[in-house]
């Protein structure tokens, strides 16, 4: 045959693979997968939040609630430990100073812990599927569901917050196509 010819020809070692070329490999099919990702929505960060005062009489509780909780002795101690601990090395001694302050300001309770989960698909965030959505329609949003979950869906209170929500989604709409 002619093109077995030709290969063995060009064959490195045509006694161990027999008439095969070392080219056949060149012909081969490569099974070919790309490794599948794991979801994003598996991956969640936690977020500290400062307690927030609902008016301006208690909006520094906070503040005053942390300013007790650590002048205590036993905070100071506990503190001087942790730098004792982790004095040799500062990237865990930073690490150990944040994780005790974050421990002890959840133990205060001005701190709140919240746990924010990536979107699974990637382009969520760079999609917008109502770009008219603007802050008045963000604080009329949240006005209702406060409203609802104080009085009740079906509540004076809630209805109103409901029409107000609405009006304000229509009135930016407009703005937005026009």
């Amino acid at each position: 045959m002619f093109v077995r010819g030709v290969f063995d020809s060009f064959s490195v070692v045509p006694s161990l693979i027999g008439s095969l070329s070392d080219h056949a490999a060149l012909l081969a099919t490569v099974p070919w997968a790309v490794p599948r990702a794991q979801p994003a929505s598996d991956a969640a960060h936690t977020v500290y939040r400062w307690v927030d005062g609902t008016n301006l009489a208690d909006y520094s509780h906070s503040w005053r609630a942390w300013n007790r909780y650590s002048d205590s002795p036993g905070f100071a101690s506990e503190f001087e430990a942790v730098i004792d601990a982790h004095a040799h090395d500062l990237d865990a001694l930073a690490s150990a100073v944040e994780s005790f302050l974050l421990r002890e300001a959840k133990l205060a309770g001005v701190v709140t812990e919240q746990r924010r989960f990536v979107a699974a698909n990637p382009n969520k965030q760079l999609k917008q599927l109502a770009p008219w959505f603007t802050e008045e329609c963000r604080a009329a949003k949240h006005a209702y569901k406060a409203a609802a979950k104080q009085f009740g869906r079906r509540s004076e209170e809630a209805t109103a917050a409901s029409k107000h929500f609405s009006k304000c989604c229509t009135a930016a709409k407009k703005i937005f196509s026009a």
